[in-house]
């Protein structure tokens, strides 16, 4: 199997008491859309939808919302109308818009753009795309506000992350213990590290920000490095993805403008999805998270797993340390603008140039994306 072609995500959608003519609008959006392939079911087929979508002005309206939540219970399920529900749903208002659909549609299966109904009413924010500025309900990842995507941050100076960067830093062989218990020794001068637990445990490990961490000099002469079994590159970049877990790494704010210093080894290192498509951009041009998010439609998980990784490996570098909004950002959470903007000429000059190579790769997947963002 070839690497290198970028996978197209296929999403099972249904739609319920919608008619033919709104269908219809539907099917003729996503024929103009390549990055993810929704695939339209039928309510008999026997096949479970990740998506569906429910036509609230439709004759049955609510009570077909209603059904279809109960019926499809480990699905995203869609209040699609003219005005907000009211009841408390993830919204798709009408009419649905070429320009804002896919990004509407990306951020309901994320969780985000839920309309949240207050007693008997809905409480709505002053925005032009609601399905863009609904209220958050409880337990989503990355909360939506208006115009806006709340995503949390981590500091990887902390935790055991922040011990196996502190002991690279002062190139000193570290035996790193957990409970007393050895959990990585590292060796920088050889670039070595033995990792002396299984992935399950490193991960839960990275997953902690104060775990009971001990750090331990190994002194010289010792046979530990003989059972060094991995290279401090991959093990960085795979505790980097642990640790980010679909966050934003410190001290990157979403104005951070970075680019990437050279091409990743991706075959030695962890898979990350999306890992091919964004290093064949960001080789070409500097961009902030803000922008990037505009530019590629991909799960912003993803995104934010990429930088850590790449920032914490020293692949990445910023060009630029926007100064951070001090009501918008915090040590523990950032927000990323979703309002529609221009990219800059030599972001669209780069993403022309990633399109071409990856059309070489993918038959021009990229290259049609890039020519519907850019409206050629």
């Amino acid at each position: 199997m070839n690497q290198d072609l970028p996978r197209v995500k296929t999403v099972k959608l249904l739609f319920v008491a919608m008619d033919e003519q709104q269908q219809a609008m539907f099917q003729m959006a996503f024929k103009m859309h390549n990055t993810t392939n929704y695939q339209v079911i039928s309510a008999g087929s026997g096949e479970k939808p990740e998506l569906v979508i429910v036509d609230g002005d439709s004759p049955s309206g609510l009570a077909a919302w209603q059904k279809a939540k109960h019926d499809y219970s480990g699905s995203t399920v869609v209040y699609f109308s003219k005005s907000p529900p009211s009841v408390t749903a993830p919204y798709l208002a009408k009419p649905i818009k070429f320009d804002t659909l896919f990004l509407s549609l990306r951020n309901l299966l994320q969780g985000n753009g839920v309309w949240v109904a207050h007693g008997n009413a809905a409480q709505r924010n002053n925005s032009s795309t609601p399905a863009q500025q609904d209220a958050p309900v409880q337990d989503t990842h990355h909360q939506q506000r208006a115009g806006e995507i709340v995503i949390p941050r981590f500091d990887p100076r902390v935790g055991i992350l922040g011990a196996f960067r502190d002991s690279i830093a002062h190139q000193r062989d570290t035996a790193i213990l957990v409970g007393d218990k050895p959990v990585l020794a590292v060796f920088p001068t050889a670039q070595r590290v033995w990792v002396a637990v299984d992935s399950e445990q490193l991960k839960a490990l990275c997953r902690q920000e104060h775990p009971d961490i001990k750090l331990k000099q190994i002194p010289e002469g010792n046979n530990i490095l003989e059972r060094a079994n991995a290279s401090i590159t991959s093990t960085m970049w795979q505790m980097a993805l642990w640790t980010a877990n679909g966050r934003l790494v410190h001290p990157l704010n979403p104005n951070t403008v970075f680019r990437l210093k050279s091409w990743p080894n991706l075959t030695r290192l962890a898979p990350l999805p999306e890992s091919m498509r964004l290093s064949a951009f960001l080789t070409k041009t500097s961009v902030s998270l803000n922008m990037l998010y505009k530019l590629m439609p991909l799960d912003m998980s993803d995104i934010l797993n990429y930088i850590a990784a790449t920032y914490l490996t020293d692949y990445l570098a910023v060009t630029q340390q926007v100064s951070e909004n001090a009501t918008n950002q915090s040590a523990t959470r950032a927000t990323v603008n979703t309002a529609t903007a221009a990219p800059k000429p030599e972001q669209v000059q780069a993403a022309r140039a990633s399109a071409a190579h990856e059309k070489q790769k993918s038959g021009g997947l990229l290259s049609r994306l890039m020519k519907k963002l850019l409206n050629k």
